[in-house]
This record gives structure tokens, sequence and C-alpha cells, in this order.
């Protein structure tokens, strides 16, 4: 802004506060959820992630005895007494969502290196936008050529007697082009946007599963937000894991 210093930062001259990998993480689930098209105010790490394989809707936490000794937290389908109808998926406990992340976890590890080249394909495959950026350029041009043309146009109006009427029906259409251009500028920079997001998740899933050679015994926050997309709890109180790579597990 006006009147402000620049600052200027020179990459790698000291240590990051926080691991890349993590920073990377927080900006593309902040991507995430906006293109879930909810606002969660919650911090909890199971929020917006597991799936109510009747409604589709998302599980929320809620408390059981809230004012005893019996307190606890689980968490249940946020549809499941709405409208009169009642979601036949089980609730959960927070330490059952943990094991069964473990277990699938496991699962993987027993088949590491296959894993991480689905990863590295998918990675690579998303880290390529070149036809996106070759579609944003040509409406960039077009952009561009739409702007000198209503330049010309309101130069002229000003210069020459003309029918305003017939003026002002041509010059919303030229705006209306221009809002139509814009319009696609933007779903394709969003597009983009989504594409490097994912491959940012896929880099730092990639790294800390490189980095994790043992079978895991307790739960990992740190993977769980890595790794996990989304999970379904079945009816049967099976749930389903939907991996950052695509790959689904079934616990």
């Amino acid at each position: 802004n006006e009147g402000e210093v620049p600052q200027y930062f020179v990459e790698h001259s000291h240590p990051p506060i926080i691991p890349p990998e993590e920073f990377e993480l927080v900006q593309a689930e902040i991507t995430r959820r906006k293109t879930i098209g909810k606002v969660y105010s919650s911090s909890n790490i199971f929020s917006s992630k597991i799936i109510c394989s009747c409604c589709g809707g998302f599980y929320g936490a809620k408390v059981w005895h809230s004012t005893d000794k019996y307190r606890r937290v689980i968490w249940q389908c946020n549809h499941k007494f709405q409208n009169g109808e009642k979601c036949s998926t089980p609730h959960l406990q927070e330490e059952i969502i943990k094991e069964k992340f473990v277990k699938a976890f496991n699962f993987i590890s027993a088949n590491k290196e296959d894993f991480l080249d689905s990863c590295r394909q998918i990675r690579d495959i998303l880290s390529d936008c070149t036809v996106v950026d070759r579609k944003i350029d040509v409406l960039q041009t077009k952009k561009d050529e739409l702007t000198a043309v209503m330049q010309d146009f309101i130069r002229e109006n000003a210069s020459k007697a003309q029918n305003q009427e017939i003026y002002n029906q041509k010059y919303s259409q030229y705006e209306e082009q221009m809002l139509e251009t814009e319009k696609s500028i933007h779903s394709l920079q969003a597009r983009k946007s989504e594409r490097l997001s994912r491959k940012e998740l896929l880099d730092g899933m990639i790294h800390e599963f490189e980095a994790t050679d043992s079978v895991l015994q307790t739960f990992d926050e740190k993977l769980w937000r890595l790794m996990v997309e989304s999970v379904e709890v079945c009816e049967n109180g099976k749930l389903v894991f939907t991996l950052r790579n695509g790959m689904e597990i079934e616990v």
C-alpha cells in the first residue's frame, strides 16, 4: 500500500518457524474448506472430514453426560434427527476413529513404495498446469483486446455526436463480454489454485510418509491431517478412508 515501507525476504536465510510442509498443509486446508462452500468455526481435526453415508452430511461433535462424571465427546451425523428422518449410521467415539486410522496407515505401510509411487505420479500430474495457463493467457489476451476496443469506443463517443441509446446498448454488450471473460479467468485461476493446493498436500504427505519407517503404534495427528481427505461412515460401522491420492481403504 502507498506509504508502506517495502520488505524484502531472502529465502532460506534463516531456519523456518514451522516446517514448510506444515505451512503448506495449512494453506491447502484453507483452500479445501473454501471449496466445500461452508463456514467452519471448529479447529478440531475431525471437523469437515467425517461424512455420513446415508445423507452425505458431515459428522459433528456432541457431548454426552455433560454435567456428570460420565461426560464424553462422540461424533454423529449432524442431520441424524433432523426433518423427521433418522440416519442409520452409528455415532463414533474419537478413540475408535483414531484406532481405525492407525490400522489404515499400517495397511499402507505394508505396501509403502507402491503407495509413494502413486502419490508421486499424481503430484506430477497436478504440478503440470500448462493447459490451464494456456487457456488463461488466451482469455487475458481477449480481455486486453476488448479493453482497447471499449476505450476506443468511449473516445469516439466523446468526440462525435452519436445516438446515445445505440451507444449505451453497444457498450452494455461490451461490458457483458468483459464480465464473462473475467469470470472465466477467475474460474481457471481457482482451478489452478486448487490443483496446486492438492499438489502441496501430496508433497507434505510424501515427505512425512518417507520419514516414517516403523509401524504406527498410536494415533499421529500430523499424519491424519496430511493423509486424510475424508472418512465415510457406513451403516455397519465400517469407515472408508479416502486419502489425498484418491486411494480408498475400508477398515
